[in-house]
């Protein structure tokens, strides 16, 4: 399924400016690699929440080679912490050195590890907690996250349409983990919800209590 018209998609690609250098060579890396990334229209946007958010710690469960981390630290001043975790040692390194070319090694930062352990060894809270993980682990994600969202924070994640798998009942762990993960963030009270049909699916969710 696509989730947005072909042709509008290939509009929008084609009238928005490139990126620069470090982000273009991270997403040929990414292509080469055959690994999943963001893209540029949802790094773009990331960005974007960053600078009207004014955000100063952010946190993401799965980082991959920073690709999504990078758009968000060239939107936050110095003196703005972020967090990435990636269980892969490779895209670690990856991450680190596309970092350091960009000059952003200061903010912005990945993690070697398992996402759920690293963000529970660190204290207090945070302006915006992004999640592009283990689709089977959205639900605990999003319940061991809520509550150290700062009131106004946001909780960021992709995939949530999952191909438009999941306008259907599910039969695989991941898309019934990527539903029931819906199904919270619309019934949670503390939080306004919405989700975008952007790439395959963003779904933003402010905290207002």
């Amino acid at each position: 399924m696509n989730i947005t018209e072909p042709k509008i998609s290939e509009y929008i690609k084609k009238i928005t400016p490139p990126p620069d250098e470090i982000l273009q060579e991270m997403a040929a890396f990414g292509e080469k690699q055959d690994f999943p990334y963001i893209g540029q229209q949802v790094g773009r946007f990331l960005y974007a929440l960053v600078k009207m958010t004014g955000a100063k710690r952010v946190f993401e469960f799965g980082s991959g080679f920073g690709y999504s981390l990078f758009w968000m630290a060239k939107a936050a001043p110095d003196g703005t912490e972020l967090i990435g975790t990636e269980y892969d040692e490779e895209n670690v390194k990856a991450a680190a050195d596309f970092f350091r070319r960009g000059g952003i090694e200061g903010k912005a930062k990945v993690w070697h590890g398992e996402a759920i352990e690293i963000f529970k060894s660190l204290d207090g809270q945070f302006d915006i907690i992004v999640c592009d993980a283990d689709k089977k682990q959205y639900p605990q994600i999003f319940k061991l996250a809520a509550p150290r969202l700062k009131s106004g924070g946001l909780f960021i994640c992709d995939n949530v349409l999952w191909s438009g798998d999941v306008v259907e009942e599910a039969a695989d762990p991941s898309t019934k983990a990527i539903q029931e993960y819906n199904k919270l963030i619309f019934s949670d009270p503390r939080f306004f919800s919405l989700i975008l049909p952007v790439r395959d699916g963003l779904s933003l969710s402010l905290k207002q209590r």
